[in-house]
């Protein structure tokens, strides 16, 4: 029996012994030559035997290796043996440098031609069968495929691909030329669990057993990012014992070289791993039409044109080093596209619906200390995200429990991860609002704040309603929070606006309706929708101020104005109802609003001016716990004497602050009233004796000491 190689040098050696066998025909003719001949065919019988010896050990040999899954030919195993021993050997660098009349320490074609071809006739088969093998060829050899100017094929000199090189010296090397562009998934490797899309990967692993014999299978799997295609590839893959090289065609299509040359090495790779390919972000390649080459230039792509000619090329060479293709993309496939030579199957992966976003949760944090404060289901609701965002929210909110310190995860660091999962550009459309207040701070009467908590019960509990109980099936369009606030300014619209994105733990923006309205037609729409669009990724709550700008009373059509106002006003309702997520709306004058309107909002709840008993609890509520006061601070009278608004007794409780600042003295009943003065000298109204009753002279002395 054969004796294995023992280290990859070993099999070199005799490689080295294989070339100089080759190279001594050159110099050879007649029976010296048919003996030669025949000590190479031993030595070559010797060297696979001792190779099969190899892989019956559990070895391998590297090169060998290169060979068979290539499938290359007796001559281009030569060809590359003896560009091999260039690099490698110095011996057989000078040997190329003399048998060779341009000195060149290269093997030359014609020089691999003649130290192997029997007569001239196999010379000239060989170097048919050349050119018809270039793109595997393309494979291996960096030089001699495509010919320098000036030229022939037969003299130019082979010089092996360095990542031939390594991979014959070191098998578990890796490409540098595949460092941002691809990764390989080892079958072995850890996957993330199939928490979802289980019955998607049976319906896979049936289409593969029905395949056609010899038939190379396509899986085109729509879905956005993180949706869990790559995680469905892999465990796919992990069924077969195949890795996958999973490549970024955003990556590929930015590469300096052609198409040809920035898919070469994924393709090398994937041979050489024996993996299915799988290329992310092929919607970049599809849509649109391509210019049509004038003369003798190739067509000019652009970045949003579709790249038809791409897709044929990547589809044809794709099938000639593997078998098993996936195609991630965000849209369809188009159906004037032909996937041949691949037999294409297309799996949609949808948005997860809130009982599957539970299950992922449910999984993701099992290991974590939650807080009892927190619930699942509502944070299930509220977060319509991808599985991949809610994996790396599960992380980021572990990442969080550390850095801070605590026991337990809450509400607030989960939340904060989620957020931070959630890539959009909102700010630049709309105003962020920070959401300080809470149910506390809202003085509203019982009825309108109840309203408002079934409006929170509505995002919380949207599963349970939805879809364990079968509502979903009955309400299939318009499942979000839609609210209207209508009253007069100062009374608690904006605040309420926060103490329900305080009491959901999601991001409030403002939107000036003024600001998106514009009177070219189509500009409002476009804003409107650029707006949802963000909001759609932020999963935030939307507060659209000022609302009258655009959603007064719809007016009979008299003219093109009114038309476009109708349009502009249905337009914003369309895209309220297809947000599943809250928008609120803020008026003064709910008397505008149609009945039609009306009765697509879920919720319309009035904000009036507050009565004597709820000024006091406002009075009282502004004023924060360290704050300095005189104890006989009379709020009865200034809640019976002064009708005002919430947000204006804020603005006269802060004012008084600054005025008793000034002083460096504790907040007086002197100062409120001053404040209030001034806050209604700024409507117009000038408070004398009759409104300040018993304080007056107290007023009155205070200014005469200020002035003196």
């Amino acid at each position: 029996m054969a004796e294995p190689y023992l280290s990859q040098a070993a099999y070199f050696a005799d490689l080295m012994e294989l070339v100089s066998l080759r190279l001594g025909l050159l110099q050879l003719d007649g029976e010296s030559q048919l003996q030669q001949r025949q000590q190479i065919a031993h030595w070559e019988q010797r060297m696979a035997e001792r190779t099969d010896a190899t892989y019956e050990s559990g070895s391998a040999v590297n090169l060998p290796y290169l060979f068979q899954i290539f499938h290359l030919t007796p001559f281009e195993r030569h060809c590359v043996s003896m560009a091999l021993a260039a690099e490698l050997n110095r011996d057989a660098e000078q040997q190329f440098i003399s048998l060779q009349p341009d000195g060149c320490r290269l093997p030359s074609l014609s020089l691999c031609l003649c130290s192997f071809a029997v007569d001239e006739e196999e010379y000239v088969r060989l170097l048919g069968e050349w050119h018809l093998r270039k793109d595997i060829l393309f494979c291996f050899f960096r030089e001699g495929i495509q010919v320098p100017a000036g030229q022939s094929d037969l003299t130019m000199g082979l010089k092996l691909h360095r990542r031939i090189v390594s991979f014959a010296l070191d098998h578990l090397s890796e490409d540098p030329e595949l460092e941002f562009s691809a990764r390989l998934h080892w079958a072995g490797e850890g996957i993330p669990p199939l928490v979802i899309h289980r019955e998607m990967l049976v319906r896979m692993e049936r289409c593969y057993a029905v395949r056609p014999e010899g038939a190379h299978l396509c899986f085109y799997l729509q879905g956005e990012a993180g949706s869990g295609r790559q995680t469905l590839a892999r465990h796919f893959c992990k069924n077969r014992g195949r890795p996958l090289l999973t490549a970024d065609l955003s990556v590929l299509l930015k590469e300096n070289a052609s198409w040809e040359q920035a898919l070469l090495p994924v393709f090398r790779e994937a041979a050489l791993r024996q993996a299915a390919l799988a290329f992310t972000g092929f919607e970049r390649l599809l849509g649109g039409e391509e210019e049509i080459p004038s003369g003798e230039e190739a067509p000019v792509l652009r970045e949003w044109e579709p790249k038809a000619s791409h897709i044929r090329l990547l589809l044809e060479r794709a099938a000639r080093f593997t078998d098993i293709l996936f195609l991630f993309s965000r849209e369809e496939w188009p159906p004037q596209l032909s996937p041949a030579p691949w037999v294409r199957t297309e799996y949609l992966l949808e948005q997860p619906d809130a009982s599957e976003r539970l299950l992922l949760w449910d999984h993701y944090l099992k290991d974590l200390p939650l807080s009892p404060e927190i619930s699942l289901e509502a944070l299930a609701a509220k977060f319509a995200m991808q599985p991949g965002q809610i994996a790396a929210a599960a992380n980021e909110a572990a990442g969080l429990l550390r850095w801070e310190g605590r026991q337990t995860l809450d509400d607030n660091l989960l939340h904060q991860a989620c957020r931070a999962q959630l890539s959009h550009s909102l700010g630049k459309k709309a105003t962020l609002v920070k959401a300080k207040y809470t149910w506390e701070d809202l003085i509203l009467p019982p009825e309108q704040k109840n309203r408002l908590k079934e409006a929170c019960d509505q995002v919380a509990y949207q599963r349970r309603v939805y879809e364990q109980w079968g509502f979903g099936g009955k309400v299939a369009y318009g499942r979000g929070v839609s609210m209207l606030f209508n009253g007069p300014p100062g009374t608690g619209k904006t605040m309420a606006a926060q103490v329900i994105a305080n009491r959901l733990h999601l991001e409030l923006y403002k939107v000036d309706l003024s600001g998106v309205i514009s009177k070219y037609i189509g500009e409002t729409e476009k804003q409107l929708g650029a707006v949802f669009d963000e909001v759609k990724k932020s999963q935030s709550i939307l507060f659209f101020d000022e609302a009258d700008a655009l959603f007064g009373k719809r007016s009979e059509t008299k003219d093109s104005h009114d038309r476009y106002a109708n349009i502009q006003t249905s337009y914003l309702l369309q895209k309220m109802e297809e947000y599943d997520g809250i928008v609120i709306l803020a008026s003064n004058f709910l008397q505008n609003f149609d009945e039609a309107f009306r009765r697509r909002l879920k919720f319309i709840i009035e904000f009036t001016l507050p009565d004597e008993e709820r000024r006091e609890q406002i009075w009282r509520s502004v004023m924060p716990a360290g704050l300095p006061r005189d104890e006989d601070i009379d709020f009865e009278f200034l809640a019976r004497s002064f009708e005002l608004s919430g947000s204006s007794i804020k603005n006269i409780v802060v004012s008084a602050a600054f005025l008793a600042a000034a002083e460096n003295s504790p907040l007086g009943m002197v100062h409120l009233l001053l404040a209030v003065r001034s806050e209604q000298q700024k409507a117009g109204k000038h408070l004398g004796r009759p409104e300040f009753g018993e304080y007056y002279h107290q007023i009155s002395d205070y200014l005469k000491n200020r002035q003196e």
